[in-house]
């Protein structure tokens, strides 16, 4: 699946809680975020709203996790393949939706007072 990673200092759980918070303020529905929880999946629309309008409601399906390294954490977004149905457009507008989550994702880690070292989309 195609996305982004950013490379934080900010350990891994306090990035993962502050995604969490940040995809719950913009709307998205979530999956609970247990103990010790690395992922979890913030989702916008609806499938069969997207199948019957296309372009016009795209269903977006986001994969959040974490990953802890010596030097660094990583804090992934994954996009959804939203198939052939909703086009270009709807493409485009799902791909936007996660440029914004990510976008409101870093502005929580800075606010909290960590720094993005690295952004790769993938």
């Amino acid at each position: 699946m195609p996305g982004t990673k950013l490379l934080t200092k900010l350990d891994a759980a306090t990035g993962l809680r502050l995604a969490w918070r940040t995809a719950q303020d913009l709307g998205y529905s979530l999956t609970p975020l247990g103990e010790g929880a690395n992922r979890f999946t913030a989702t916008k629309g609806s499938m069969l709203g997207s199948f019957l309008a296309g372009a016009l409601a795209p269903y977006c399906a986001f994969e959040i996790s974490t990953g802890s390294y010596s030097d660094a954490n990583e804090i992934i977004l994954e996009k959804n393949s939203p198939g052939l149905l909703i086009g270009k457009m709807g493409l485009n507008k799902v791909n936007r939706q996660a440029d914004e989550l990510i976008a409101a994702i870093v502005n929580a880690i800075e606010r909290e007072g960590g720094t993005i070292l690295e952004r790769k989309d993938f």
